[in-house]
């Protein structure tokens, strides 16, 4: 299998993997919003949650666009765009566990976890190993 192909294959498992994310978190922001009052130090408020959950809309219509194409840089482009947000949001629940030192707000470690070291790590891993072929895509 060319190097390509294997990226094709490794991007695909990444998105799979985030559209199932989105999708998850798209759900409980919309149908039990409740759980941040409980589980995080920032309290509920159902309109944060619904726009948290609006962007998750968005994600997972790129996502779902780049995995129904076999277009490399759609792929690349809806990879590089997950792994981005999820470092950022990652980082923003690593700041919030750390400053409260609440360690029973479950959704800041779950978020450190599951949104900045699986998303955002595996889609960095991804990216960098990508290194040489992402200049070629732009040279075209």
């Amino acid at each position: 299998m060319n190097k390509k192909l294997s990226l094709i294959k490794n991007y695909r498992l990444y998105l799979y993997a985030m559209l199932l994310a989105y999708t998850g978190a798209l759900f409980w922001q919309l149908l039990i919003p409740q759980l941040a009052n409980s589980f995080t130090t920032w309290g509920s408020n159902i309109d944060w949650q619904r726009e948290i959950a609006l962007w998750n809309i968005g994600m997972i219509v790129v996502i779902m666009i780049a995995l129904t194409s076999d277009n490399y840089l759609l792929q690349w482009i809806a990879t590089l765009q997950s792994t981005i947000l999820c470092l950022v949001l990652g980082f923003n629940h690593l700041v919030s566990l750390v400053i409260s030192a609440n360690f029973s707000a479950y959704i800041h470690i779950l978020g450190v976890v599951e949104v900045l070291l699986i998303g955002g790590g595996w889609g960095l891993i991804l990216i960098i190993k990508d290194k040489k072929t992402i200049p070629e895509i732009f040279h075209k």
